[in-house]
């Protein structure tokens, strides 16, 4: 794990997480990233662009994505900014996505550890 990632380390906030998720595969544009979202939540996520910018730039400062080097497709708009996931973004990501199905999974089958006082 690179130095920088373990200065990250602190769990990510769910947007953040549906954020590293929708960048995992391909660059997007802010947009891009609420579109893609909303269509993977079936809807019951809905950002605001403003409030998928300041989660892109809280990510950014915390180097887990970058500038895309992107070329725009003449059709597209050409002032979009298009953002990509990092190699400490994907490692996080995925180590977010693991917790994420071993809590879930003991809610799904009803384990869990008896006796622990909660």
């Amino acid at each position: 794990m690179s130095e920088s990632l373990s200065a990250t380390r602190s769990p990510l906030k769910p947007v953040e997480f549906l954020v590293l998720a929708v960048l995992f595969e391909e660059p997007r544009h802010g947009y891009g990233i609420v579109q893609q979202i909303e269509e993977r939540t079936g809807g019951r996520v809905q950002l605001r662009p403003g409030d998928v910018y300041r989660v892109i730039y809280r990510l950014e400062e915390r180097g887990l994505l970058r500038n895309a080097d992107r070329r725009v497709a003449d059709s597209e708009d050409g002032r979009r900014t298009y953002y990509a996931i990092t190699d400490d973004g994907r490692e996080l990501a995925r180590d977010e996505a693991e917790m994420l199905t071993d809590v879930s999974s003991a809610l799904v089958t009803g384990t869990h550890e008896k006796g622990s006082g909660a």
